[in-house]
């Protein structure tokens, strides 16, 4: 009976030891990795320039063949993104055991709701929205790191702005705002390729550049910046609201007839003794 009862603690600990080693295997965490897709330059197509400015990005998960966020209500995680496209989770993730597919999905920044499968955002024109679409992340018999390749989803609108000389510059004082009508309330269909909309009820608000609602920017006889605005679109042809400190508002009408999101737009405004004119 003695020998029984040692033979019995022996394969207890024996299979304690077991089990231990097999965990790191059988939990083995699903990496990640972020990209700006399509190969573009970062630097010439809007307001994020490197992969790690958007901090943190926001993580959805869906098992199972066929993915679908439908259900959610928030995103299952957050990721820091490194300077070299690595992301780190703030919760770890790992594969079902029963070997179902592990899909993600991402965006940035945070969105104002999540409902029914769409992610509303509520924008200043300040901030870049961007997304990557659906990415099949394997499964644990078949394990494949994430890689999100985000795309950006709204352009940039520069807009500069010159003198004739400098007493036009005099006569029409700084610059007190510039601003462009859009749709401030935009959706994102987490179930399709990533593009935004305007909402059922777009919100239009004027949205004034980086230079804000109250600024006094000098007017030289040069072109320099007055300020830049992320937007999705606008109504054709793009029109600018132009205040100075000493003019009343004025709206001057652009040549610009579509935006395209990813890309820049650079208006150039240029102030004579009585008018603003469009080069």
């Amino acid at each position: 009976m003695h020998r029984n009862h040692f033979l019995y603690v022996s394969l207890f600990i024996l299979s304690g030891c077991s089990v231990q080693k097999a965990e790191p295997e059988l939990f083995a965490p699903i990496n990640f990795s972020a990209v700006y897709g399509l190969s573009v330059d970062i630097t010439t197509k809007a307001s994020i320039y490197d992969i790690d400015q958007m901090e943190p990005i926001q993580i959805l998960r869906s098992d199972g063949t066929a993915a679908n966020y439908s259900a959610h209500t928030a995103p299952d995680l957050t990721g820091t993104v490194a300077a070299d496209g690595t992301v780190t989770p703030s919760v770890p993730q790992y594969y079902d055991l029963s070997g179902a597919q592990a899909n993600f999905m991402a965006f940035y920044p945070v969105a104002r709701t999540i409902l029914s499968g769409i992610a509303n955002f509520k924008i200043t024109g300040q901030e870049d929205v961007t997304a990557a679409q659906n990415v099949y992340a394997g499964s644990s018999g078949s394990p494949t790191t994430v890689a999100f390749a985000f795309r950006h989803l709204l352009a940039q609108v520069r807009i500069q702005v010159c003198a004739q000389s400098a007493s036009d510059a005099s006569s029409w004082g700084t610059i007190t705002y510039l601003k462009i009508e859009t749709p401030t309330s935009l959706n994102l269909n987490l179930n399709a390729w990533p593009a935004l909309s305007a909402a059922s009820n777009p919100e239009n608000e004027f949205l004034p550049t980086s230079i804000g609602n109250n600024a006094s920017q000098t007017i030289t006889t040069t072109y320099a910046s007055a300020g830049s605005l992320m937007i999705l679109n606008a109504t054709y042809p793009l029109q600018i609201k132009v205040k100075t400190a000493n003019k009343a508002e004025e709206q001057v009408t652009t040549s610009v007839w579509y935006i395209g999101p990813g890309n820049v737009y650079t208006i150039r405004l240029f102030f004579t003794n009585k008018t603003i004119e469009v080069q």
